[in-house]
Parts: C-alpha cells; sequence; structure tokens
C-alpha cells in the first residue's frame, strides 16, 4: 500500500511538472510572438499617447493597470491560455491575474509584476503560480518573457 501511495505520488509530481512546463513554453511562445507582432507597435503607440495624456502621474496608476500594458498582457498570454485549456486546468483570476493584489519589485533595468493564478484541474486545486512579468516603466516593452513559478502544491 505504502509504495502504491509512492507512485501516485510520483506519478502526481511528473504530471504537475509537465504542466508546468508546457504552459512556460506557451508564455514564451506568446512573448515571441507579441515582440515580433505589429501588435507590440499599435501598443507602443498607444503607450506613448497615454503617456502624454498623464495616466502614469495619475492618481489611478497604482488602482488600474496601464491599458496598453494590460492588453499587451492578455495577448501574450493567449498561448498560455489555450494551452491551460487543453490541458484542462482553469485559474481562479482572469490572466494574467489580479492587478490590485499584484506587487511590483524593481531590478536593476526593469520592473517586474507579480500575479498569483490559482489553478485547478478537473475542478480540484492542483497549485498556486506566481507569474512574473518583466516590463519597462520609462518606455513601453518587456524584456524577458514572463516567469512561471509554482509557489505552492495542493
Amino acid at each position: 500500500m505504502e509504495s502504491e501511495t509512492r507512485n501516485l505520488k510520483s506519478i502526481e509530481s511528473k504530471f504537475r511538472f509537465q504542466i508546468y512546463q508546457e504552459l512556460q513554453n506557451s508564455l514564451l511562445q506568446g512573448w515571441q510572438s507579441f515582440d515580433e507582432s505589429e501588435n507590440f507597435k499599435i501598443l507602443n503607440d498607444f503607450y506613448d499617447f497615454l503617456l502624454k495624456a498623464g495616466f502614469d502621474e495619475s492618481k489611478y496608476r497604482k488602482i488600474f493597470p496601464n491599458p496598453a500594458y494590460d492588453n499587451a498582457a492578455k495577448i501574450i498570454g493567449k498561448a498560455f491560455l489555450e494551452t491551460a485549456r487543453n490541458l484542462e486546468i482553469q485559474f481562479d483570476e482572469i490572466f494574467p491575474g489580479n492587478f490590485s493584489t499584484s506587487q511590483e519589485v524593481e531590478n536593476v533595468d526593469y520592473e517586474i509584476r507579480l500575479f498569483k493564478l490559482k489553478a485547478f484541474s478537473r475542478n480540484q486545486p492542483l497549485c498556486l503560480f506566481l507569474l512574473k512579468f518583466p516590463h519597462f516603466h520609462e518606455k513601453f516593452g518587456f524584456p524577458s518573457p514572463p516567469e512561471l513559478e509554482i509557489i505552492e502544491l495542493y
């Protein structure tokens, strides 16, 4: 009986790692596709327009995501969400996560927005992901792909 339990946990662990790898690869794919797309140019222009309109200096800056970045994140995340759907994974938040509960940390050359997403498989809690979105404040862009990290297993 103990051997069966260990085997089941090993299979579960491999399944979770496979899910993690596929989701991380889809984030990389979405980031690469976006970076080379016409959408990047359009949202870059939109970002510049918002800066000129004073969005970053407004009192709403810390309450609402910058619409250019919010739309970019959703475009980058399309492959991620498609992969999740194919793996029968659902989340407790709309991608990329709840902006009002997210955190931002500074890196040497850019900032990183941190979102938490609770993943479910077949209506059962699977894990809690930390989604890291590196981005710039002084200009529009994502210097590196979003990263996914498992911070808690259920």
